[in-house]
């Protein structure tokens, strides 16, 4: 089937065009044209659609069980306060919210199993959901086995706890992990179930400080010999930067290049308190970092370095990480706040919005291994957003170049149409594949009939995160 769209502009990782025709034949563009002065097209604006380089598909938003505003190191304990419910549900939500948010890839570092089934059989319906819309995946199989309620010891915080608390901690927590070799093999196993030209599977370490070194080696040698990607959170807080100091004295990003996990086969997410000398590194070695700014402000982690990273050369994605702005997935969002926190002050340019279209249009695609270019030519995938102009310019007072419209006002609202891989996935403002609506009608339902099956555990969560908090405030001052 043949489609031709007009537009006023394109936007892509090249700059700007004027009023074009695309022509789209099945999954794949075949022709980009100029239109001639006064040749009739659609009021819209075209780019490619998004990648979003970090995200955990969170079925429902985190501040709904108290998360907001909440450090790292005892928000993720919070996260226990989500019932388990059917996976396709947990992510058929997300994956069509990702949608309207102008994404058309998307990480899953899948770190909260609903665990009703097996793991495989969970995946696939992971994997249905994502085709049920019509996203493109890659899924980051979480990987841990250490340092469970901070990063050290869990004996002086179980110990710190009452009776009742510390029950309830164990219980949630304490579970033994699985061995390193059946680690690896679950990944091996799911890969083989549900690997696709739409779904990636790879390594997810959940990071450092979660893991045994025979646990990052085995990834390391593991992903060498598969070419397999890996996924891992990195220095997201200030806690994690000086636990890695303490136990990496020469430098954390230089141990990872020391057992072969520091490659360009490794998305770090955050790396927000990265130092010079790791950025120097991480870019030596062709990763890539996901920058995930609303999610560090959301969890007080900090402002990540971004001008620094692209200055030292290194690949730079954007991610959502389950915590945009306003709680709605919507990277047109994240790429003007990114922009607005981190061009520079005044006259300085520290970052451009070139920058920043690279890092949606090409180094996050790129993370997922999508065949997403960033650039609207023929034979590149059609994967595409169509943004409303006229809404975008709703005042028409004078000419604007459109980049400074986007990163002015553009969000999902302005969003007309999304293909992937051809397919019309949102039209009008609405999933095409599912009811979106219907869907999280049931999800909330679902959720809320498990809220009275965690009051224990909610009970014992303020004694729990003040127990932390004193933990962390004998080493950097109180969380």
């Amino acid at each position: 089937m043949t489609r031709i769209i007009t537009a006023a502009g394109l936007i892509d990782a090249g700059g700007a065009a004027g009023p074009s025709a695309i022509t789209v034949e099945g999954d794949r563009i075949t022709a980009v044209r100029a239109l001639a002065p006064g040749e009739a097209h659609d009021d819209v604006l075209v780019l490619p659609a998004l990648a979003n380089a970090h995200d955990h598909a969170r079925s429902l938003r985190t501040s709904s069980i108290g998360g907001f505003g909440r450090p790292l190191e005892t928000w993720l304990h919070r996260l226990q306060l989500f019932g388990s419910v059917d996976p396709w549900l947990a992510s058929v939500a997300p994956f069509g919210r990702a949608l309207l948010g102008g994404q058309g890839a998307s990480m899953v570092h899948y770190t909260r199993v609903q665990g009703l089934t097996d793991f495989v059989t969970e995946a696939k319906e992971v994997a249905r959901a994502a085709s049920d819309v019509g996203l493109r995946i890659a899924f980051g199989i979480a990987m841990r086995d250490a340092n469970p309620l901070v990063y050290g010891e869990s004996g002086p915080i179980l110990e710190a706890l009452s009776p009742e608390a510390r029950a309830e901690v164990e219980a949630r927590f304490l579970a033994k992990p699985l061995p390193v070799a059946e680690q690896l093999a679950r990944v091996d196993a799911v890969a083989a179930a549900i690997a696709s030209p739409m779904v990636d599977v790879q390594y997810g370490p959940n990071g450092v400080q979660w893991s045994t070194p025979a646990l990052l080696e085995g990834i390391a040698e593991a992903s060498a010999h598969t070419g397999r990607r890996v996924h891992m959170h990195l220095l997201e807080t200030r806690y994690q930067r000086e636990w890695a100091d303490r136990h990496f004295p020469g430098g954390i990003a230089r141990h990872l290049k020391e057992i072969g996990l520091l490659s360009p086969r490794l998305t770090l997410a955050h790396c927000t308190w990265a130092s010079p000398e790791d950025l120097e590194l991480i870019a030596e070695s062709g990763a890539t970092i996901s920058v995930n700014t609303s999610s560090n402000l959301a969890l007080r982690s900090g402002l990540a370095p971004v001008a620094a990273m692209i200055k030292a050369g290194c690949k730079v994605g954007l991610g959502i990480d389950g915590q945009a702005f306003d709680e709605d997935d919507d990277l047109l969002r994240e790429m003007r706040l990114v922009w607005s926190l981190h061009a520079g002050w005044g006259f300085d340019k520290e970052i451009s919005t070139t920058d920043v279209m690279q890092a949606v249009f090409t180094a996050g695609h790129r993370t997922l291994n999508s065949p997403v270019t960033g650039r609207i030519e023929a034979g590149a995938p059609a994967d595409l957003v169509i943004l409303d102009r006229a809404a975008l310019d709703d005042d028409a007072l004078m000419e604007v170049p459109p980049v400074e419209l986007l990163f002015a006002r553009a969000s999902g609202r302005h969003l007309k149409e999304t293909l992937v891989a051809g397919r019309s996935v949102v039209r009008d403002g609405a999933v095409t594949g599912v009811d979106l609506a219907a869907v999280h009608r049931e999800l909330r339902a679902a959720m809320r009939g498990q809220v009275e099956a965690r009051s224990a555990f909610r009970a014992a969560l303020p004694e729990l995160e003040a127990v932390i908090c004193r933990h962390f405030s004998d080493r950097l001052g109180c969380c």
